[in-house]
């Protein structure tokens, strides 16, 4: 996802404080093991209820970062610590109870570097519950999940003004279960969630994964949408216009969608943008320039083990978008990116430029999709439609786990992941270029990754 509703109610969550403190110093949460304007930040398990600490290098390619050092360490209170990049200057710690709980015991927080430190930016907020997927639309982070009651299904809508961080809005509601309005209407009887949320233009745009209601017998439908579907060979996208300050509480209001059914392509067959297939998602639309560019995972079909679709890569541009909105998808561009590359695909991040670096389900075919695991790496030019397999990272029966968390240089045209491995080595961050070529760097000494960050002084 780059850069980039009919409400029941709303909730302004009152900004909480303290849920991040500085080891061995003050309580304003300023820390740093350098001072250049550029510095990328490491976030390691604490062991301390989930928590993780944040660390900054300016140079992510040599040395040991050892996070049992207090000097400079910054503490985040997280449950479940969960982090988002805003434009390289903003970094959110995500925090919030997934399976009940106190949202007061659960606080976001956001850094930024001052004077070449990490600082704490704004106050820390309750943001009441999960989210599922996540975007940046000008200044706000918008988060959204699937919620239901029995009879009732919903999109959650929330989100944080970002330029101040006081405070979120946490009870905005799109409704689901009217099948006579769009966008369920045209979802053949199902429902939907959000895979990914990316901002075009003045325009909101959310990718639609469908799903089953459960059948509740001589009841009928129930609200609570299920992950299977029968339509995972089609892709839905939504387009919305944002307004913060509408009075009924509308914020995000719908426009139109696009409908992409592989029936009607065959041979050139693309499924939906579904985000990682965690809990937390924002991958598959991608905004350059006046183009984008949609990389459909490959969902599978209730009752099937594997995808009946490719990953495949799609393109919105010209004549589809008029007056700025999207309306439809190009017909003169397709690439089946489980051909090009022997894999399906997990997430892409944008490096610069024209490329792309794809995280890939390790396995040749359905057995990756299958396992889960997403090991394996490339980097995908969407101009030349060029692909190289990224060299360099250990073998992938040796990986333990990749964090989520990433350093996106668009300057430079890398992405630094940290690496765990099963072996006697210390985690490491890794840097892939433009290339393909993957470079080890610095080792952390740590027992648990919780990823990388890269934030420039604005």
């Amino acid at each position: 996802m780059r850069t980039d509703f009919k409400f029941f109610s709303l909730a302004l969550c009152v900004c909480a404080l303290g849920a991040c403190s500085d080891d061995n110093s003050d309580s304003t949460g300023t820390g740093s093991s350098g001072s250049s304007d550029k510095q990328y930040v490491v976030m390691s398990g604490s062991g301390e209820n989930n928590g993780a600490y944040l660390q900054t290098t300016d140079d992510p390619t040599t040395g040991t970062l050892d996070p049992a050092n207090p000097d400079g360490r910054i503490f985040f209170s997280g449950n479940n610590p969960d982090f988002v990049n805003y434009n390289n200057e903003i970094l959110i710690g995500m925090n919030y109870p997934s399976q009940g709980g106190s949202s007061s015991d659960y606080i976001t927080m956001a850094w930024k570097l001052v004077d070449g430190k990490l600082t704490q930016h704004g106050g820390g907020v309750a943001l009441d519950g999960d989210v599922k997927a996540r975007g940046i639309f000008k200044n706000y982070l918008i988060g959204m999940s699937d919620q239901a009651t029995d009879y009732d299904h919903y999109e959650r809508v929330k989100f944080i003004e970002l330029n101040s961080f006081g405070a979120a809005v946490v009870d905005g509601i799109i409704d689901c279960d009217d099948m006579s309005k769009e966008p369920q209407s045209q979802m053949e009887g199902e429902t939907w969630g959000v895979g990914d949320i990316a901002e075009f233009g003045d325009y909101v745009l959310l990718s639609y994964s469908t799903k089953h209601l459960v059948k509740d017998g001589a009841s009928g439908a129930k609200a609570k949408a299920t992950y299977s579907t029968d339509l995972a060979n089609n892709l839905y996208l939504g387009v919305y216009e944002f307004d913060p300050t509408d009075a009924d509480k509308e914020y995000l209001k719908y426009q139109n969608m696009i409908v992409r059914k592989s029936e009607d392509h065959v041979g050139e067959e693309a499924g939906q943008i579904k985000g990682n297939m965690r809990s937390r998602t924002e991958t598959g639309i991608e905004v350059l320039g006046d183009e984008i560019y949609l990389f459909c995972q490959g969902s599978k079909n209730s009752g099937k083990d594997y995808p009946d679709v490719p990953s495949a890569v799609l393109r919105i541009s010209g004549n589809s978008i008029q007056n700025g909105k999207p309306v439809a998808i190009d017909d003169d561009y397709y690439v089946n990116l489980t051909e090009v590359t022997g894999h399906y695909m997990w997430k892409c991040f944008y490096i610069g430029g024209n490329k792309f670096c794809l995280q890939l389900y390790t396995e040749k075919g359905t057995a990756g999709f299958v396992e889960g695991s997403h090991k394996a790496f490339g980097i995908f030019d969407v101009k030349t439609e060029q692909y190289t397999p990224v060299t360099g990272l250990p073998d992938a029966n040796l990986i333990y786990d990749i964090a989520l968390a990433y350093a996106a240089d668009t300057d430079n045209n890398t992405i630094t992941f940290e690496v765990e491995t099963t072996d006697s080595q210390l985690p490491a961050l890794y840097t892939i270029g433009k290339d393909g070529v993957a470079k080890r760097g610095m080792e952390v000494d740590t027992e648990s990754i919780k990823g990388v960050s890269l934030l420039k002084q604005k």
